[in-house]
């Protein structure tokens, strides 16, 4: 039998080990702050050695962390196949366009005509699916057609990064470590899932995937298969996709039949009757002297409230269907723009069937050049009381 170490022989193996793990961290540590605020990470010279190391030793020490969460030793390291950090995730992490722009320049960006006619076009082609997810979850069609085209250009922009690398990298050098690091864990699980593989899993800088941009934590707790394959695939599957969204603002609150709001004429006596504290039912706003800038009120029974953006003159009553849109993102601004996205693509999807529905009665045939150019001239008449933007 051995005999058992002295003491003495032990603790400097333990203070070595110690002073190891203490200096690595310090490396990692200080590589992640420079990697934060170096304005071009390349330029200061830490897209080398230094950084790969510091990526190498955030996802060793990472691992404890994952096996608690139930992650297993082989989906890790199919995970981590790529042993760097996003550069790109870096740089753009600095920029968040719903804060940075002006209510009336984000709005105007997100309200073209190109992505209005687009969404009409899409509310034709997938108009069964819309009105049964609308049948389903109870919620407008349009809305969720707003939000694809908002989220991700109706598809055509879902993002190319890897989402388990953007959100290591985040983890590692991004200012909301906790909130990345509880992502991560969450994409880890959609992996283990098989619901995607480690290849296809991609998405935004931020980590948002697929066609309506879901966070993987989202995706854990509302994703949706109804196109029963046994995959939730919000990638591939438009249906999968808008069904979960659906899903989502109906659990976050969205109620059947009520608008999410109109920008509306306000007298000067209730402008001050800002906020949500100032709610009251739609009828008494209407008693006020608030009236609708396009169509009439219904849901007249609905409690709903007077928002204003700063630096933006226009008004708008909103509902709290209004809020379920706040909870997929809390900026009033993308909020505001999804509700006029989806009365636009409403408002233009009728114009276009009524427009062929007339030629077609008179002519027998197709819309044609001049019937276009009239739809055309409708639409930018809808962009500019829509968005309200001069």
């Amino acid at each position: 039998m051995n005999a058992l170490p002295r003491r003495d022989d032990v603790m400097p193996v333990n203070r070595m080990r110690l002073l190891l793990s203490a200096f690595f961290g310090l490396i990692t540590g200080f590589t992640a702050v420079m990697l934060l605020f170096a304005p071009d990470a390349r330029a200061a010279g830490l897209d080398g050695m230094a950084a790969r190391s510091a990526y190498r030793q955030f996802v060793d020490d990472f691992w404890p962390r994952a096996r608690r969460a139930g992650i297993r030793r082989s989906t890790y390291r199919k995970a981590f196949r790529v042993m760097q950090p996003d550069w790109d995730v870096i740089q753009r992490q600095r920029h968040q366009p719903e804060f940075r722009m002006t209510p009336a320049e984000y709005l105007r960006t997100r309200l073209t005509e190109k992505r209005i006619m687009a969404g009409v076009g899409k509310l034709h082609r997938h108009g069964t699916l819309l009105r049964n997810l609308q049948a389903r979850f109870g919620v407008d069609r349009h809305i969720l057609l707003a939000i694809w085209g908002i989220e991700s250009n109706y598809g055509t922009h879902m993002g190319k990064h890897d989402v388990i690398r953007a959100l290591a990298t985040l983890s590692m050098a991004g200012r909301r470590k906790r909130y990345a690091r509880t992502q991560l864990i969450a994409a880890l699980k959609i992996l283990q899932a098989g619901d995607i593989s480690p290849a296809q899993m991609t998405g935004s800088w931020a980590g948002a995937m697929g066609h309506t941009q879901f966070i993987p934590t989202t995706y854990l707790g509302y994703a949706v298969d109804v196109t029963g394959d046994g995959r939730r695939d919000i990638w591939n599957s438009v249906a999968d996709a808008l069904a979960s969204t659906a899903n989502y603002l109906k659990r976050r609150g969205w109620r059947r039949g009520l608008p999410w709001g109109w920008r509306v004429r306000v007298p000067a006596r209730a402008k001050r009757l800002l906020g949500r504290r100032r709610a009251r039912s739609i009828a008494a706003w209407e008693r006020m002297g608030v009236r609708p800038a396009r169509g009439a009120f219904y849901a007249r029974r609905a409690k709903a409230w007077l928002v204003k953006l700063r630096g933006d003159s226009n008004y708008y009553l909103v509902t709290r269907n209004f809020r379920a849109i706040l909870a997929y993102n809390n900026a009033k601004t993308y909020a505001l723009a999804v509700g006029s996205l989806a009365d636009a693509i409403a408002r233009n999807a009728s114009r276009k069937a009524a427009l062929t529905a007339d030629a077609v009665a008179t002519r027998g045939k197709a819309p044609n050049i001049a019937d276009q150019q009239r739809l055309k001239a409708l639409v930018e008449s809808a962009v500019s009381s829509t968005a309200s933007v001069r």
